[in-house]
């Protein structure tokens, strides 16, 4: 920490505190829709609206950063998810709660884009891939503590939602107290256009695989302390059985993304969808064994789910050139966020026909599609996309991000651009070629 640029430790402390908040209120909110006796597809449908919101945040607030600044935009984003969080316990009401997640989405959005481009901003070619790491670590590790601390109330009364409402206010804290500038540099990144007829030739597997995570992904998160509730889980076992699942995913990208860079990646993704079918298969008959053992199983699966998004997006920059990564990133993100919008949905309307084992399914059944189409483009075009010293190496990525994100990959070593701050006129205020 002590090497890091001074502003980085204070907005590490805000992307703790709000993370905090976002992993506690995912959870949340499926454990009190089946409280209050919710219909499965509602549930879905929320967690839609928040992907659609989010969607919509990282294009929207972009102009909103460079024509404000940094603070001013991450608080406004961060005073938005307080109210619509605190408001989803004076107001119970899945219409009005459509509402709110949908504002929510948005403020997330706006809020990872402030910290992803600040960050980068911030980091150096040198320090790029220890920011990354301490990053990703960072986020792993607070949204799995968000989630424990659903035993800190009764999920059926309005405390929980008033401490995430607390939490999302406190990030603003170390931004508010300190004397603290916008990022001081940022990365002009001039991508080659790619179209998406043109990736999908090139890169099958990478969009199919990122289309893949977002249906899976936002439906686990989504779903899974609802299913927890409908199975008769107690609310401190819905708490560990997320929190330990989404752990899992930190260790999990190391060392799967080490795998891939010693093989053709496609065969790491087919092995990966193999195990998330089988795994999804026996989750169903496990729950009502041992609850541990459900755990195991089910760790597994989300090992193998938190980490296809990272692994396409890498397996889809073996076949790119420089100038079209950051192009073909934001085209792989979009898809992942059209799956993350239509996914919840589908896995909530699959619950309401077959009950709660739908889930499973659901996630099952997705992963067994995405082996089939993997083995199928293995055989009609085997072999590695370069050869194992050309390959790129793989880079850990969270599986919630914005545009901005790009911009931290260590690999990429952009022009910089040298930023000029004046008080009272946002965080930017000028810019000249450095």
């Amino acid at each position: 920490m002590r090497s890091l640029p001074a502003t980085l430790p204070i907005l590490f402390v805000c992307e703790i505190s709000f993370l905090l908040g976002h992993g506690l209120i995912m959870t949340l909110l499926g454990v009190r829709m089946s409280i209050e006796g919710f219909p499965s597809h509602m549930a879905g449908l929320l967690m839609s609206s928040f992907s659609l919101g989010f969607v919509l945040g990282s294009y929207a607030l972009e102009k909103r950063i460079r024509s404000v600044g940094h603070i001013r935009v991450f608080a406004a984003c961060a005073g938005i998810l307080a109210v619509t969080a605190m408001l989803h316990g004076l107001w119970v009401n899945p219409w009005a709660w459509l509402a709110w997640r949908l504002l929510g989405g948005v403020a997330t959005a706006g809020m990872l884009m402030v910290m992803e481009s600040w960050v980068s901003g911030e980091s150096t070619n040198d320090n790029r891939g220890r920011v990354l790491a301490l990053y990703m670590i960072l986020s792993t590790l607070s949204l799995a503590g968000g989630q424990w601390m659903l035993n800190l109330a009764d999920p059926a009364g309005p405390a929980l939602f008033s401490i995430v409402g607390m939490l999302f206010a406190l990030a603003l804290v170390p931004l508010s107290i300190v004397r603290i500038h916008g990022p001081r540099q940022t990365h002009d990144i001039q991508p080659r256009k790619i179209r998406l007829k043109a990736l999908f030739k090139r890169a099958p597997v990478g969009l199919v695989g990122a289309f893949t995570a977002g249906l899976m992904v936002q439906s686990f998160f989504a779903m899974t302390p609802f299913y927890g509730q409908e199975i008769g889980l107690s609310t401190g076992e819905t708490a560990r059985f997320m929190a330990i699942t989404t752990m899992v995913a930190l260790f999990a990208q190391w060392g799967l993304g080490r795998l891939s860079d010693r093989i053709d990646r496609r065969k790491v993704i087919l092995g990966m969808a193999v195990v998330m079918t089988i795994s999804g298969a026996l989750v169903s008959m496990l729950v009502r064994i041992d609850f541990w053992l459900l755990v195991l199983v089910a760790c597994f699966h989300t090992a193998m789910l938190h980490t296809l998004y990272a692994l396409s997006l890498a397996h889809t920059n073996d076949w790119l050139e420089p100038g079209e990564i950051v192009a073909a990133n934001a085209k792989l993100m979009i898809w992942y966020g059209i799956g993350s919008i239509i996914g919840p949905f589908s896995a909530s309307l699959v619950m309401q026909a077959i009950g709660p084992d739908g889930l499973w399914a659901f996630l099952g059944g997705i992963s067994l599609v995405l082996a089939l189409f993997v083995a199928l483009r293995l055989r009609r075009r085997p072999g590695v996309p370069v050869e194992e010293v050309e390959q790129e190496p793989f880079v850990a990525v969270p599986t919630l991000e914005t545009p901005h994100f790009t911009e931290l990959d260590p690999r990429l070593e952009p022009t910089q651009l040298e930023f000029h701050f004046e008080e009272g006129h946002g965080d930017e205020v000028s810019q000249e070629a450095a």
